[in-house]
């Protein structure tokens, strides 16, 4: 990991994003890039085209000066661009933010964006599916760490990696392996099987084989576990070992509507608190 992406709006859940964005930077020593998005106006008539340029450039110049206040607060807080081990800066863009996003992490080698997400009720669809956050997981190809405003304090010790035994498992956990390294954090693939459906030992005595010979020395463990649901099976494994965020990929679009059902969407309690961290298998 060398450059991380934080979109903010100055809210009080892009600022719980920010915290992560820190954390991350500091364990992994690399640069950290604030970014606010102004978003340009519509305009009918001339008239209407100078009133919305003159409110576009305030917009700018009012962003510029809060990130530029908050890379001042991280150095001296955090040691930023100083002795903290990390770097920070900053960028204002007029543009859509999945178009900079994208262009960002294709382009100039940001290899992970984290990002704040919201919902009504927080239900994991409301968080990811139709938000800033959803279309930007589609539009680019690295990482998305979701945060959402209730998250605990940055923490990494313990991820969850929510496997179905197929073929991108197997990069998506390269990654994921990655990013742990930075924190020493213990890694936990999750297979779980619907309780109507019968154990397939030896697919998951070969997955887990195949594992231990792909990560020797990494501190993983592999589960397979039973629930009513696939997701009620996770959502109860995450609150019994108390992990610090769940890790899934994104096959195709839906993917997580798929994973997440509506009933997850109702019943579970640890969506508006846990960090989501969505890949992408293919390479």
């Amino acid at each position: 990991m060398r450059k991380i992406i934080c979109p903010t709006d100055f809210s009080g859940t892009s600022a719980k994003a920010v915290e992560y964005a820190v954390y991350m930077a500091q364990h992994a020593s690399c640069h950290l890039t604030l970014l606010h998005v102004v978003h340009l106006p519509i305009v009918d008539t001339s008239e209407t085209a100078l009133v919305a340029s003159e409110l576009l450039g305030e917009q700018t110049r009012d962003a510029a000066e809060k990130l530029k206040a908050m890379v001042m607060h991280l150095e001296e807080k955090h040691g930023a661009n100083r002795d903290g081990g990390f770097t920070c800066d900053y960028l204002v863009k007029e543009a859509l933010l999945t178009d900079i996003a994208q262009h960002l992490t294709s382009e100039e080698a940001y290899d992970l964006v984290v990002m704040g997400t919201t919902g009504c009720d927080n239900t994991v669809e409301e968080l990811l599916i139709g938000s800033n956050t959803e279309s930007v997981i589609e539009e680019v190809k690295c990482p998305v760490l979701s945060i959402p405003k209730t998250a605990p304090d940055p923490k990494f010790d313990h991820i969850i990696y929510a496997s179905d035994y197929s073929k991108e498992d197997r990069h998506a956990l390269r990654q994921v392996v990655e990013l742990g390294s930075f924190f020493g954090a213990k890694l936990d693939v999750v297979h779980v099987v619907k309780e109507n459906e019968k154990t397939d030992s030896e697919e998951a005595e070969s997955f887990w084989e195949e594992l231990h010979s792909l990560f020797p020395n990494v501190p993983l463990s592999f589960q397979e576990i039973t629930g009513r649901h696939r997701d009620e099976g996770l959502k109860k494994y995450y609150k019994q070992t108390g992990a610090d965020v769940i890790a899934i990929v994104r096959k195709k679009k839906g993917f997580l509507r798929n994973l997440f059902s509506q009933s997850l969407a109702e019943r579970m309690t640890y969506q508006a608190e846990v960090p989501l961290l969505v890949l992408h298998g293919e390479k």
